[in-house]
């Protein structure tokens, strides 16, 4: 691998990054909503064999993946957060990012270095079902 990103060739698949963001209105009401936080990012998903167990808001998750993407891009630097939604457009499977390990190249001189490893466990359906989900789920209440 290069000192400084991974090579195209071994990214394989498409991936598009969600996040949820929440808006409070004027009577207290909570919108909760899916927005692109990156879009077409070029990654290599794995399955993981290994049991590994995240407990994310007192719900235990169990990794079954593993995506590999280059930290920069173009000069950006990806910022990805735990909770936020992997969609392989190619496979059309959803995945809950459990954890984000950004890996560093040994000389701290390279800031644009080296790459993330997002830590996956698969759901089911697309993220126009999760944004259905939520839009369903929305509670509102009026405190008097």
């Amino acid at each position: 691998m290069s000192i400084h990103n991974i090579p195209d060739r071994y990214l394989n698949t498409t991936i598009h990054i969600f996040r949820e963001s929440s808006i409070m209105d004027d009577v207290g009401d909570l919108a909760t909503s899916l927005h692109f936080a990156y879009t077409s990012l070029k990654a290599n998903i794995q399955p993981k064999i290994e049991n590994t167990q995240f407990e994310i808001q007192g719900q235990i998750h169990i990794q079954d993946h593993v995506a590999y993407i280059n930290r920069v891009e173009d000069s950006v630097v990806r910022d990805i957060h735990i909770g936020d939604i992997a969609y392989d457009q190619e496979s059309q499977i959803r995945y809950m990012i459990l954890g984000v390990e950004i890996w560093q190249a040994a000389d701290n001189v390279l800031e644009d270095t080296h790459h993330i490893k997002l830590i996956l466990k698969a759901t089911s359906g697309s993220p126009d079902a999760v944004a259905t989900q939520i839009v369903t789920t929305q509670s509102k209440g009026h405190i008097q």
